[in-house]
């Protein structure tokens, strides 16, 4: 048990228009961090397949996500209460481009000012002692399960004109982007990404936040297959995600 951070949210403003435009640079102290150029875009696909990922050089690259994904993101955290319905069904594109030094702490910021400059996002944070998972890796000699390996090829370091935004294109489960976690039908699979994206990703599907304490540094690619608990389980389905994660990426 340990004290957890939640956020209380009150959105006051309509579900958003399609909508894109330059917010400005990164101001002083007394001003929030602020990416350069972002587009907000409603996605009608019906499609369950997500991704999203902090990218690169003070980047955001989202899909067919949620406002509450996109919260989970910009505060590090799971535990969100509150909030219109259609926070947790409605789902859109997001793309934005900031200072290409930014750091992930600094990119976070960026996002808090987004949802609260777009969706007038207002929160509070509340303290509540809540139980958490610990994520370790299980093997002494440091060995990773067949499913979690050093980036390959690694993540570009260089970054594109900040003037422009990346392209926008359909959620691609084999092929994520770099920095980028895709998941859909019971799949997550991410390309140049932190352990910590592992464990926050793993944090959406077992109600608990997971704490990385692996000790484990640098970019990883992973590929988790899992099938929820069921009285009659099939044989041939994946196994639950407890058991997958030990499996499949020995933590």
């Amino acid at each position: 048990m340990r004290r957890n951070l939640l956020l209380l949210t009150c959105l006051l403003s309509a579900i958003p228009h399609d909508w894109a435009r330059a917010q400005g640079t990164a101001g002083t102290e007394h001003k929030p961090l602020a990416f350069e150029v972002a587009s907000i875009k409603r996605n009608r696909s019906g499609d369950d397949l997500a991704e999203g990922g902090f990218q690169p050089g003070g980047r955001i690259n989202a899909r067919n996500v949620t406002l509450i994904n996109l919260m989970i993101a910009a505060y590090a955290t799971n535990r969100i209460d509150g909030g219109p319905a259609w926070s947790k069904t409605d789902r859109f594109d997001v793309v934005a481009v900031g200072n290409r030094n930014a750091s992930v702490a600094e990119t976070r910021e960026m996002m808090r000012t987004l949802l609260a400059d777009r969706f007038k996002l207002v929160t509070r944070t509340e303290m509540r002692e809540e139980p958490i998972f610990d994520l370790r890796v299980i093997s002494q000699n440091g060995q990773l399960g067949p499913q979690l390996k050093p980036a390959s090829p690694p993540c570009p370091t260089d970054t594109t004109s900040r003037e422009s935004l990346p392209p926008s294109s359909p959620p691609d489960l084999n092929h994520p982007a770099c920095g980028v976690v895709a998941f859909g039908g019971g799949v997550f699979r991410g390309h140049g990404v932190t352990v910590e994206q592992i464990a926050n990703t793993l944090s959406s599907q077992v109600n608990r936040s997971v704490r990385n304490r692996t000790a484990l540094e640098g970019l990883f690619d992973f590929e988790l297959r899992w099938s929820r608990q069921s009285e009659n389980p099939n044989p041939s389905d994946p196994p639950e995600i407890f058991t997958a994660v030990r499996e499949q990426l020995g933590l």
